[in-house]
Formats: C-alpha cells, structure tokens, sequence
C-alpha cells in the first residue's frame, strides 16, 4: 500500500511538470496565432493540458470509503436529437435494499467543455456516496464534436433517469441535488435555471425532466456564470473553450450567450445555491457575482470564500484533500447537503 502511495505522488508530480510544459506550449500557440482560423488546433493543446494534470487527490482513508460503497455499472442515456451521454450511479453498499432513503446528487465534471470525463472525479463522487449519497456521475459529450445545449439536454436526461431510477438505487427521487465543477459548474447552473425558469426552457426548446420540488439544492465549484463578464477574468485559454463549446470565435456573438448565464436566467425559484471558490482562481468574481445575484433574488445562498491563504486556493482546490481547505470545502459541502434533507 505504501508503495502503491508512493508511485502515485510520483505520477502525479510527473503529471504537474507536464501540465506546467503543456501550458507554456498553449500560450506560445496562442501568442502566435496558431488557433486563428480554427479552434481545433487550440482545443488539442487545452485538451493535453487537462489529461496532464492531477486528478482527485484523495484524503487519508480512502481507501475504506472505497471499500465501502457501490458502483453501478455503466448507464447508456439516450435522448432524442442528442447523443448517448453515460451515467454511473455510486451508493453505500447494502443502499438498494432500502428504496427511497438516499438523497441524490448528479454531479457534472469540468475540463473546459472540451476534455475530462466522469471518471477525472470518480473518487470524489466515491467521498459523498460515502457519506450517505446516492451520486450519479455524469459523462457527457465534448466539445467540439459536441456544442451547446447538448450538455444541457444530456444532464437534463439524467435528471429524468434519477427521477424514475433512483429508487431502484436506493434514492429517493423527490430530493434531488445538482453540483459541478469548473465548466460543470456552468452546466449544471444552468441546467438547474432549466428546471425553474420557463422562459429558459422555451429558449433551449428542452422540456424540465423535474417537477417543481424535486430540485432541492444546487453545489457549484470554480464555475463561470456571467458569459458577458467572464472574460475579464484572465482565465487561461478561455476563448478556446467558449469558441469550441458555442462554435463562435468571439462568444458574446453567440445567439444565446444570456442562456449560458446563470446570473441572467436565475429566477427567485432557483435552488439553495452553495458557492465555493479559491482566493487564487481567477473565477473568483463570477462566484461572488452570482451570489450577489442570487441573494437580490432571494434565493438562499452559503458561500465558502477564501481571503489570504498562504500559498493561495487555485482554481478546483476542492478537489487537493493535500490541502486542509479541501476537507473544510467537503464539511461545508456535506453541512449544506444536509440542510436540504428536511425542505420540502
């Protein structure tokens, strides 16, 4: 096991000294124009960076929380006009002998809507299941192959999955969460204005899978919600991922920019929201942006931002349990899910 331990802080040191060449390599393409005339080139590059870096780091004992939840095998999710997306479901072992107990969590992974799968945040989903979830983890399609809405309609699929599946599970279909992290965070923002704004519904021409109540909470981690403000923000490659995901090179050109701001579609029916965010992303404004929306709408809103951390929280610290905030992010996480089990 020590050994074992030991490998995999060496790769993931490995994987850092890459992801640190392949973002050199990124701006020099970038500088030099290399991704002008197409966005292929520079999704490539993005792509690379993302497969280079570290992926969960896991806190001690994880290993027997692993050893004690459930994975379902793969799900194919099928929805017409878009392509299969897949769904693996996780759940404390010996949960689907009791239908309808776990509250439920479909959470959506980031990587600039162009890279990442469900499986980059396998072992969080495995931390909240052990905790007494049933999470559903969501594999949708990317970008460019892929473009907006279809991961909208794909995580809106999975909700109606979860609405009629969960209890096969063990979950209990009526308390639903939604979270997300990075590009994820957008999705699943905006995924939950879906299901609350009818408006945003009739824009996307996606029918809500949820009926009102049944989305309790949302959690959003290091997103972007404000695609009109967004680029203020100096985050790195941020024009390969919104000409790759809306198609458009100069993305506030994008017929429906306002539908990918969940500061613009949030109604005063959007769910308790938990924001969190590092003091070194630089997505930190959109976080703060948000709740300030959030809060003038009177949507109930918890936040967990930081200020003057020594080294400073980049962008997913959620994810690095080798940093203490990370456990602080994943109490608040829990003391947040925890406050939406007894809503109606």
């Amino acid at each position: 096991m020590v050994v074992r331990r030991e490998k995999a802080n060496a790769g993931r040191w490995m994987r850092r000294l890459a992801f640190v060449a392949t973002a050199v390599l990124l701006g020099l393409a970038a500088a030099f124009g290399t991704y002008g005339v197409s966005v292929q080139p520079g999704a490539a590059l993005v792509e690379a960076v993302f497969e280079a870096k570290p992926e969960v780091t896991p806190p001690a004992g994880f290993d027997a929380v692993e050893a004690a939840v459930t994975e379902s095998d793969p799900i194919t999710l099928t929805s017409s006009a878009t392509p299969d997306a897949g769904l693996t479901i996780t759940t404390p072992v010996g949960a689907a002998a009791t239908p309808g107990a776990l509250p439920v969590v479909l959470w959506i992974h980031g990587g600039g809507f162009i890279s990442s799968s469900a499986d980059t945040v396998r072992d969080y989903v495995v931390i909240l299941a052990g905790h007494g979830y049933l999470v559903a983890n969501l594999d949708y399609s990317l970008a460019p192959g892929s473009r907006h809405p279809v991961p909208v309609r794909q995580a809106n699929a999975a909700l109606g999955y979860l609405s009629k599946h969960a209890a096969d599970y063990g979950g209990d279909p009526t308390r639903i969460v939604l979270g997300g992290d990075s590009a994820g965070a957008q999705i699943a923002g905006e995924v939950a204005a879906l299901q609350t704004n009818p408006a945003l519904a009739e824009t996307l021409d996606i029918a809500p899978a949820l009926a009102p109540g049944q989305l309790r909470g949302v959690i959003l981690f290091c997103g972007l919600y404000d695609l009109r403000t967004v680029a203020a923000t100096g985050f790195p490659a941020l024009r390969t991922y919104l000409w790759a995901y809306t198609g458009s090179r100069d993305w506030t050109d994008y017929p429906e920019i306002d539908a990918l701001s969940t500061t613009e579609t949030a109604t005063s029916a959007f769910p308790p929201t938990f924001l969190s965010v590092g003091d070194a992303d630089p997505f930190r404004t959109q976080a703060t942006e948000l709740a300030a929306t959030l809060q003038s709408r009177g949507v109930p809103v918890t936040t967990l931002f930081w200020n003057g951390t020594q080294d400073g929280l980049g962008h997913e610290y959620q994810f690095d349990f080798s940093v203490p905030q990370a456990q602080t992010a994943l109490d608040s996480t829990l003391d947040f899910l925890g406050s939406l089990e007894g809503t109606p």
